[in-house]
């Protein structure tokens, strides 16, 4: 039969340049989907945050110092920056299904070696090779927002994701200081495998398979990201935690030359592996210089406050994980809320009303003093998550939504990235501020909130601006 358009009925309408268009799941399948991305989410997120919190049981019980247990944590992130965009470009040639149910086994694997490490290496080794796997998980788990959900859904999706994240990073203390209490901190690395497993389950039947691109996959640009990201990534943990040495310098000397020679490989390159083509959209770059931006804010707020509520309020420890959980809470409650306005309101003016808000509760923190009741710390705290939430979902929408849907992997990668650098300059800057002024003092949450200002003014004007040249 054929519709009143001209398109035979029982399929989805052509594209103008000949591709399918993109209707997403139906809605029993799009469900199971998504439930399987919501479990790689708490497969990733929540054993960060676990981690973290089995530090000083780690260290204790290899007999390693604090410093040097923190590579249970480095030894992930540092393969999450390397494998990123060579995880994006696999997933265009491959298929995102495969890289992301690989990407979920190898994950699973390698947790068992870090249950059953008994060495600082063998751990940080098999923390690596997690890294990786969640990289492949994180790149595809938000290119596959636009495979799943309809266009007019993909806002909301977005805000499933991130209300997922919210949960797992809210669980994750929590769920930590439990196990802790029951078993060693080898079964820390044991939590999120169930999760692992449903997602594996589901996913291979719930998860579409897309179509795979004849490319090459560039060695040389894959072995230059990995070099250079590394080095940065290495680099700044030397400034953030003070221990620059020659080594320092040599991380350095390493990046530079590494990363001017992938861009010089990669510019002329049409879908290469470092996505030029989408840094050179303009509303693009500017959604990932503001997701930086954000995360760093994000950052700064979350690891000052903990300070502040032991230093200056004379919190117990099992009190500053409670105050903590507002934060979190908040981003939830605001992205579930802001996946339903993208469509109808401007993402600039989301965005910018989200910094101001949390702008606005970190200015409430850094404002207190001892004395001040729990209920306007947990208010302050809540603020900053809303405000967070409400910037999160328009902006992750702009930079999902608004690249060519062939390069969804190297969208999602950029998202990933952009995250990362944000959370990893917040860190130093975090760093710097301790050690100059004090952690105590709220300095690093003061910079978040003048951060979080100008960067909502910025955004603000641009959008006023834009709107007067479109009258004239």
């Amino acid at each position: 039969m054929i519709a009143k358009d001209g398109t035979p009925q029982g399929r989805p309408p052509s594209r103008p340049d000949g591709a399918q268009a993109i209707t997403g799941l139906p809605a029993p399948r799009r469900l199971w989907a998504a439930l399987s991305i919501w479990c790689a989410i708490f497969l990733t997120i929540m054993d960060v945050s676990i981690a973290s919190v089995a530090l000083p049981f780690i260290s204790n019980g290899l007999g390693v110092t604090a410093a040097r247990s923190v590579w249970a944590i480095n030894a992930f992130q540092i393969a999450i920056v390397i494998a990123l965009l060579p995880m994006a470009k696999a997933s265009q040639i491959l298929g995102y299904k495969k890289v992301y149910l690989a990407g979920i086994l190898l994950f699973m694997l390698a947790a068992s070696g870090s249950i059953l490490a008994t060495s600082l290496p063998v751990l940080a080794i098999s923390r690596f090779v997690q890294g990786i796997g969640a990289a492949a998980v994180m790149v595809v788990s938000g290119a596959l927002v636009r495979t799943i959900y309809p266009p007019e859904f993909i806002p909301r999706g977005i805000g499933y994701n991130t209300i997922a994240v919210s949960i797992a990073s809210a669980a994750g203390p929590a769920v930590g200081a439990l196990v802790l209490s029951l078993a060693s901190w080898h079964a820390v690395f044991a939590v999120g495998l169930p999760f692992g497993l449903l997602s594996l389950v589901i996913g291979i039947w719930a998860i579409p398979s897309t179509a795979a691109a004849r490319q090459p996959f560039e060695r040389s640009s894959a072995l230059l990201s990995a070099v250079g990201f590394a080095a940065i990534f290495l680099a700044l943990n030397d400034f953030a935690q003070n221990t620059v040495s020659g080594w320092t310098l040599l991380e350095v000397c390493i990046a530079i030359p590494a990363i001017f020679l992938l861009g010089k490989r990669t510019s002329t390159r049409p879908d290469s592996m470092v996505p030029l083509d989408l840094l050179k959209l303009g509303s693009l770059r500017k959604a990932y210089i503001m997701s930086a931006a954000a995360y760093a804010v994000l950052i700064l707020i979350t690891l000052s406050f903990p300070f502040i509520l032991q230093q200056r309020f004379q919190f117990e420890p099992d009190a500053i994980g409670l105050l903590m959980v507002p934060l979190p809470l908040g981003i939830m409650i605001a992205a579930f809320v802001s996946g339903r306005l993208v469509n109808r309101y401007s993402s600039a003016w989301l965005c910018g009303a989200g910094l101001i808000i949390l702008a606005g509760g970190a200015i409430l923190l850094s404002l207190m003093q001892p004395g001040v009741s729990t209920f306007l710390i947990v208010l302050a705290a809540a603020v900053c998550g809303i405000g967070f939430g409400i910037f999160q979902v328009p902006n992750n929408h702009s930079m999902l939504a608004t690249a060519p849907h062939s390069r969804s992997g190297a969208a999602s990668a950029m998202l990933s990235l952009s995250r990362l650098i944000g959370q990893t300059l917040g860190a130093l800057m975090a760093a710097l501020l301790f050690r100059k002024i004090g952690a105590q003092s709220g300095a690093p949450i003061v910079a978040a909130a003048l951060i979080a200002i100008g960067v909502a003014s910025a955004t603000l004007l641009r959008k006023g601006r834009s709107r007067s040249t479109i009258v004239e």
